[in-house]
């Protein structure tokens, strides 16, 4: 019986082809791009679950609030924090220090300048945590004196072909005046899981760093992780532990500490700005969705087509059920047909998702651990995922067909199913639409977003800077300044530690909102050189700039207690000048570490996503340590690179020190965004395809359907733009209803998303025109087309047909 099933419905597929093209290419195209978009999800979602003790496993988070007001959190904490929960809490079983990390060590056939390594740096105590396959060694037993690498199996492999290095000791590229240090490998293991926020080619093993927990805030940050007794109640323990460490510090109660699960790390550290490997939750909702609602097209197609087709089948239905087939058999038919539908879109949907996942994981700049093709489990899943969406969408057109009587399906009478005039199918077609145009308005958004980020004025000239990463430079620093003024093109330098996008600045602090008392607001000290507001191209709007013979502009440093904030000057920003209530110079305000002698006009030291924050300039005599910046005649970029590197490698000899664009480095703040407008052009053009395709198919359908009426219309005088309009304006109706539908819906979804920036675009009534416009003109192209078709057609055969 089921041999039968299966051969009918082969047979109805290759009997309407133009049909079962527009079904089959819409379902592959549906399942495919949700299996490519359910990989990345499926992806993320395991990161850091294969730990056989991942579930006691936390990272300390460190939260900076006041009361109920949260400033920030971030993912270190005081060094002497992990040792003493461990002496305090029986609840914590063990604490390790881990933190992803970069070494150039100098390994044979790597250089003079070494090979650039990714690393785990972890503690000794980490072994228990952890589980790490040890090939070759005894990387457990600590070596003193050298640091203790344990390098993964394919780094062995890639370096040492033919032996295993356990024992072989190798230095590194020093940064500085510092001597190479040597590290001894310990160990070989098997590669350390892609799909883990805890990765590199090598883990360096060391001693837990040793230093007591003050009792006023003060100390060294580092990321701990705590590994607590299998049934612990967090929620309990983290109250507990704020409580002990409120009375521990006797402070206000301003640090506390939360503690995040290790398999939420990848995916939930928004705050963490330094973190290189991470996710976002938040994509993952977006993609889920759109996974979603892009089968939901592919199958409401498949549900429109297959429910139009209808009334070509009745008569063959009548004749199945006075044969002798009962309602159940007719049911089992139409759903047999809808699986091998279904079962061919999935192989050719398999295949092309074979083909484009190479360039998923070029896209993504990551390799998938986990896909449709790697794992049993996602095989079989997706294979029961696929039988179970096929009946599921095949039953209402299968119900509909099994549940008339004989004698009207030989009169070829069924109401209520012409093309474009069933309920449940102009519905269908409104959601369809509906989808379509919430992308695009989605891609329309983002991509406008990522325009303003890209052209927003910040407050100084980004083209022609060009930065140096953060280097030792000892005393050579004033020296390299001066080689690098007597090229041509450059004009200033400046060591600094506002070097954009990597920092804001040299710390922050919280101080009083005067506008809001009783809250806390953040305040950013940038300290560099007397050079760097003129190297930064800063706007002086009052008062003076930093003159070098003023000690109290540029105070020598004392080394034994730093700055004397108090006695220094500063310059500030319009916008610190406005919140502090600054109206006149040379007085020195409550909440401001230093007297401020200029204002200057307000620049962005962080991105477009936070507020502007107050901004103290204050200057440093001779910085031993910093990034740099240059300043270089515009168009001139290009050309002085060279002869700067030259410079930096006669003082620095043997060190990687990167000239870099400040422009691109800024740009690439948004390399996410940019991401998601690349994916929503993709999506939006997908799920527009997809609805045309359905429309396609119902629009065809209908005028074969109609092909007498219009012969008949023809013949009485009907104009071909008459019936065109006859053929087209009711599908065109739907799109506009669509319209009305999604633009709600879009522009909440499209609020909250921009709600993440602080300064962002509008969403004005033309990004919504647009939408609307564009998915208006398609559906009108896709209909009209083959309505023209349709029109143009000669009566007299229609008239002649059966």
């Amino acid at each position: 019986m089921l041999k039968n099933y299966l051969r009918t419905a082969i047979r109805a597929i290759f009997r309407n082809r133009i049909y079962s093209l527009v079904n089959i290419l819409g379902l592959t195209l549906g399942l495919c791009a949700c299996m490519i978009v359910a990989t990345v999800v499926i992806d993320d979602l395991s990161y850091d679950k294969q730990w056989s003790r991942g579930k006691d496993l936390y990272r300390i988070i460190t939260v900076n609030k006041l009361g109920e007001q949260v400033f920030n959190r971030f993912g270190n904490a005081l060094r002497g924090l992990g040792p003493e929960l461990k002496k305090n809490f029986p609840e914590v079983e063990a604490t390790a220090g881990m933190i992803p990390d970069e070494i150039s060590l100098r390994f044979k056939g790597a250089g003079p300048n070494g090979v650039s390594l990714s690393m785990l740096r972890a503690d000794t105590s980490f072994w228990g945590m952890l589980d790490i396959p040890i090939l070759a060694g005894n990387p457990r037993r600590f070596v003193d004196g050298p640091g203790n690498l344990v390098i993964s199996e394919s780094l062995r492999d890639r370096f040492f072909k033919g032996h295993t290095p356990v024992g072989e000791t190798f230095y590194d590229v020093p940064n500085g005046d510092d001597a190479p240090q040597p590290y001894v490998i310990t160990g070989v293991m098997k590669d350390l899981p892609l799909n883990s926020h805890l990765h590199g080619d090598m883990i360096l093993v060391r001693k837990p760093h040793v230093e007591p927990l003050n009792h006023d805030y003060s100390g060294s940050y580092g990321t701990q992780y705590l590994m607590m007794r299998p049934g612990t109640d967090m929620k309990a323990f983290e109250a507990k532990v704020n409580a002990w460490y409120s009375a521990y510090t006797k402070k206000d109660g301003r640090y506390q500490y939360e503690y995040q699960p290790i398999k939420d790390v990848y995916l939930h550290s928004d705050f963490e700005s330094g973190m290189e490997r991470r996710g976002n939750i938040r994509n993952i909702y977006i993609f889920s969705g759109v996974a979603v609602l892009l089968l939901l097209i592919a199958c409401i197609n498949f549900v429109n087509l297959s429910t139009a087709r209808t009334i070509s089948r009745l008569k063959e239905t009548g004749v199945r059920k006075i044969i002798g087939a009962g309602k159940k058999d007719i049911l089992l038919q139409f759903l047999s047909e809808s699986v091998v539908y279904f079962g061919v879109s999935a192989v050719l949907a398999v295949i092309l998702y074979q083909a484009f996942l190479p360039v998923v994981v070029r896209f993504l700049g990551h390799v998938l651990v986990q896909t449709f093709v790697s794992r049993l489990s996602l095989i079989v899943a997706g294979i029961c995922s696929l039988f179970v969406i096929s009946l599921s969408t095949g039953i209402y057109p299968a119900w509909i067909l099994s549940g008339f009587k004989p004698v009207l399906a030989l009169r070829g009478r069924l109401s209520g199913i012409r093309p474009g005039q069933n309920s449940l199918q102009r519905a269908l077609v409104v959601v369809q639409f509906s989808i379509s145009i919430v992308v695009l308005l989605a891609m329309i958004v983002v991509q406008q977003q990522v325009r303003f980020m890209e052209k927003a004025d910040i407050g100084y000239d980004k083209k022609s800077l060009l930065s140096i990463g953060f280097n030792d430079w000892g005393k050579k620093g004033q020296d390299v300044k001066n080689e690098l003024l007597q090229i041509p093109g450059v004009k200033l330098c400046s060591i600094s530690s506002f070097v954009p996008p990597r920092a804001a600045g040299t710390f922050s602090t919280q101080i009083e909102d005067p506008s809001h008392p009783g809250t806390k607001i953040t305040e950013w000290i940038m300290i560099g050189d007397v050079d760097l507001a003129a190297t930064l191209g800063l706007h002086l709007v009052s008062g003076r700039v930093f003159d070098p013979s003023l000690a109290s502009d540029v105070p020598p440093v004392d080394t034994t207690d730093g700055y004397k904030f108090s006695n220094q000057t500063a310059l500030v920003t319009e916008s610190t000048a406005k919140i502090m209530g600054i109206r006149s110079l040379n007085e020195k305000k409550k909440d401001l570490l230093a007297t401020p002698v200029g204002i200057v006009k307000d620049f962005h030291n962080e991105s477009l996503r936070d507020p502007l924050a107050p901004t103290l300039i204050m200057a440093e005599r001779a910085p031993e340590y910093g990034g740099m910046l240059i300043r270089v005649e515009p168009g001139r970029e290009n050309e002085v690179r060279a002869p700067i590197t030259k410079v930096l490698e006669r003082f620095f000899p043997g060190r990687t020190l990167e000239v870099r664009r400040v422009g691109e480095l800024l740009d690439n703040q948004y390399k996410a965004e940019r991401k998601l407008e690349e994916l929503f052009a993709f999506f939006s053009a997908l799920t527009m395809v997809l609805a045309s395709l359905g429309i396609f198919g119902l629009i065809v359908y209908s005028a074969s359907l109609r092909v007498k009426e219009i012969g008949l219309r023809k013949v009485l005088g009907a104009s071909i733009a008459s019936v065109v309009g006859l053929l087209s304006m009711d599908f065109i109706k739907l799109v506009a209803i669509a319209m009305l539908v999604a633009s709600p819906i879009g522009g909440w979804l499209m609020h909250r998303w921009l709600q993440d920036f602080a300064f962002r675009i509008s969403l004005g009534w033309e990004l919504f025109a647009i939408a609307g416009g564009v998915t208006l003109l398609i559906a009108f192209v896709t209909v009209g087309l083959q309505a023209l078709k349709a029109a143009k057609a000669s009566p007299v055969g229609s008239l002649r047909a059966d």
